[in-house]
């Protein structure tokens, strides 16, 4: 099997697919990997050391395609795929947005070439590369609601975290370490235990809007961040009735807004004001403010993928079992419109 990692393309986004240490680990199961030169340069992982791996280089990203059987992306390149060398057969591995690109990934699957969606991959000990991404995405998503809500209010802030899934528990744990009181919201109670051990300070049962609008009126955040959902349509839990009841300054950051968003008021890749005062916020690519750290968890998670990608394509579905601990707890996500 030969992998392809071309540059990544897709707006302010500065990981990478594959670290060399990636390569190297592909490379000692006998899989050989073709990078785009300075695929890794805005990583800091450099050509000489993907060269040193034993990666092949290729100028261009058509190279990368053409000499690959598997495409190892971040996120789905900015030039439209039409115009590289696929062919049937073909598997590109990585993010695939498959809310938002349904009709791109089905004319993809008629010509045979799958998109394995990284979204829709879920081990249960958080090892997938979007448990991985989240767990950074939810720090770095907190900070930046932090620092809108604070040029506006004081330096401890009352917060609200929806969603106790990696996004969410990291959100707490950042919460926390800034001293904020945070009140962590999840629609099981089974997810009470672990936000209180990330450092929320209590714990609160909303599985609907209506009760979730209730429990914001009694707290009156200065912060909220939502992070509900998992790679398919996110649930709507902050209505438009509730935005219009927050206090003025108070800053919404929703992490799910590439799914459809938590938020009715939710713009991908924006941040605006509502009439009212409150401020909404989405970004798509959190993680890439820390490159190095983020693309070595990506690269990690995605070879355990690669190392598998022969099974995860021929077994409908995983389950984890004692005697193998490895084992993916997950759907294989061809995305076609069956699904």
């Amino acid at each position: 099997m030969i992998v392809g990692v071309p540059r990544e393309t897709a707006a302010r986004e500065s990981r990478v697919a594959l670290t060399p240490p990636d390569v190297r680990t592909l490379a000692g199961s006998g899989i050989r990997v073709v990078v785009e030169l300075g695929a890794g340069e805005s990583a800091g992982f450099s050509d000489a050391a993907y060269a040193a791996a034993g990666a092949f280089p290729a100028s261009c990203p058509e190279r990368v395609f053409d000499g690959c059987d598997v495409v190892a992306w971040v996120k789905p390149p900015a030039y439209e795929l039409s115009s590289m060398p696929l062919r049937s057969g073909h598997v590109l591995l990585g993010f695939q947005d498959p809310v938002r690109r349904r009709d791109p990934i089905d004319r993809l699957r008629a010509r045979g070439v799958e998109s394995v969606a990284f979204e829709l991959i879920s081990d249960p000990l958080g090892r997938d590369p979007l448990s991985a991404m989240s767990g950074i995405a939810g720090a770095v998503a907190y900070r930046e609601g932090r620092a809108l809500a604070r040029d506006a209010l004081g330096a401890r802030l009352t917060t609200v975290v929806v969603g106790c899934g990696h996004a969410g528990l990291a959100g707490i744990a950042e919460a926390a370490r800034h001293g904020d009181r945070t009140v962590a919201v999840g629609s099981r109670l089974h997810r009470g235990p672990a936000a209180i051990e990330r450092g929320a300070d209590e714990f609160q049962l909303a599985a609907s809007p209506e009760s979730l609008d209730h429990l914001l009126a009694r707290i009156s955040p200065d912060l909220i961040l939502t992070a509900a959902g998992r790679g398919t349509l996110a649930p709507l839990l902050l209505t438009h009735r509730t935005l219009g009841r927050l206090r003025p300054g108070t800053v919404v950051v929703d992490l799910a807004g590439k799914a459809g968003g938590n938020c009715a008021a939710t713009y991908c890749d924006d941040t605006y004001t509502l009439a009212n005062g409150v401020v909404i916020s989405h970004r798509s690519n959190y993680p890439a403010d820390l490159p190095h750290v983020a693309s070595r968890a990506f690269g990690a998670a995605s070879v355990r993928i690669l190392l598998r990608l022969d099974e995860f394509r021929s077994v409908g579905e995983f389950s984890r079992s004692e005697e193998n601990s490895d084992r993916y707890d997950c759907v294989k996500m061809v995305v076609s419109q069956s699904n």
